[in-house]
């Protein structure tokens, strides 16, 4: 064993960083795939002979028995920035559950999106940023003699188009968000927090704080 690890030490040592570095990630981007429910996750190609490539940049996870459906553009992961070889994390976890990301939408690293069975959906054009937390539910019931339970009222997430989201966001169930909104890195949505189109949204918990420019 010691032997191997010198041996790979010195494979490491003598491979240029740049090429080492989209080695591993590569690696990993195709593990955790590879132990992904593949069988859930669904390209919406407009032609049938169309390639259903699912576009991973940095290392994503799809789990879950419910359905996932992505527009062929949509991208996970990006390379130069923070947290690139953590993994993002997408579960539909009950067999009625549906995430859906439309076109043209690119989420940054570590995004984690849960749903139970009210859905999320994430509209097209979205531009989000890393450590993402968007769920449809509480994951369990809150009073303290059911808290063992599964939430038994998760609610939809809207995320409507172009919206651009900030760091460390976290968006929880029931929350709608209008067109063209902006979520400032480290906001917390409420629950079923209503954003009008074009609003400018900050703060925990969240309350809008402007409007987004038109030119």
């Amino acid at each position: 064993m010691a032997l191997k690890l010198e041996r790979y030490q010195a494979l490491i040592s003598g491979t240029e960083p740049g090429r080492l570095e989209a080695m591993v990630r590569s690696l990993l981007v195709h593990y955790f795939f590879h132990v992904s429910n593949k069988a859930i996750v669904e390209v919406l190609t407009e032609s049938p002979t169309a390639p259903r490539r699912v576009n991973l940049l940095t290392p994503t996870q799809f789990l879950g028995h419910g359905r996932i459906r992505l527009a062929p553009d949509v991208v996970f992961g990006v390379p130069l920035s923070p947290g690139s070889y953590g993994c993002s994390y997408v579960e539909a976890r009950t067999p009625g559950a549906l995430i859906e990301i439309g076109a043209g939408t690119t989420l940054n690293n570590r995004a984690m999106l849960l749903s139970e069975g009210a859905g999320i959906r994430i509209g097209r054009r979205c531009l989000i940023g890393t450590d993402l937390q968007v769920m449809d539910t509480n994951a369990h019931e809150l009073a303290v003699a059911r808290r063992h339970m599964a939430d038994q009222q998760p609610q939809a997430v809207e995320i409507g188009d172009d919206v651009f989201i900030g760091s460390s966001v976290i968006i929880l169930k029931g929350a709608r968000i209008g067109a063209g909104c902006i979520i400032s890195a480290g906001t917390v949505v409420s629950p079923k927090f209503q954003a009008p189109p074009n609003s400018i949204i900050a703060g925990n918990p969240c309350r809008i704080v402007g409007t987004v420019p038109q030119a």
